[in-house]
């Protein structure tokens, strides 16, 4: 396996680490698409699969742990995916989800989290959407220096692990953390 160089540039405080890269499936002339992306102006763009009809499935719930539950159980019916791929879904959105809870607007009294899902041609998309920073201190979300000693910290380094491709995007006050899964 060939190393994969990320650079984070979300903030003062982001590493650079290397993360193996799995063995690519695709034919010599397709070229994957790209893992992560930090770019502003890079807005994860879904593109729809007009064939299949299907336009995605939204779902928003009450920023409490309590709710984590209820996505897991309607993301895995809605996403059509393989018994291994559900189970990295389902650990990535409760990930997500956690997140936003804990860190955002969307974990206070009267919080709300979206949660989209798109079943993409060969892919699965998922999008978690909070509801703003707390407060002034507005950070990007980012896999943060692993520190065995510091409860938490390993969601955004799962998510980077496991998904295929996942990114973050903030516009209007809100922040979306996505990812993808290839269809096995």
């Amino acid at each position: 396996m060939e190393p994969r160089r990320e650079r984070h540039t979300a903030s003062s405080d982001d590493i650079e680490e290397v993360v193996p890269r799995p063995p690519c499936s695709l034919p010599p002339n397709k070229v994957p698409l790209p893992r992560r992306t930090v770019d502003p102006r890079d807005r994860a763009a879904i593109l729809v699969d007009v064939e299949s009809g299907e336009l995605g499935h939204s779902i928003t719930v009450p920023g409490v742990a309590e709710q984590t539950a209820v996505l897991r159980r309607q993301l895995s019916a809605l996403a059509l995916l393989p018994v291994a791929q559900t189970d990295i879904l389902q650990g990535l959105v409760s990930e997500l989800f956690t997140n936003a809870v804990r860190h955002t607007r969307s974990g206070l009294p009267g919080g709300r989290v979206a949660v989209t899902l798109h079943r993409l041609r060969g892919r699965v998309q998922v999008r978690v959407t909070d509801q703003g920073p707390r407060g002034d201190a507005a950070q990007t979300p980012h896999v943060r220096e692993q520190d065995l000693d510091r409860e938490g910290g390993f969601g955004l380094r799962l998510v980077a692990l496991q998904a295929d491709r996942w990114g973050t995007l903030s516009e209007g006050g809100r922040t979306t953390v996505w990812f993808e899964l290839d269809r096995g």
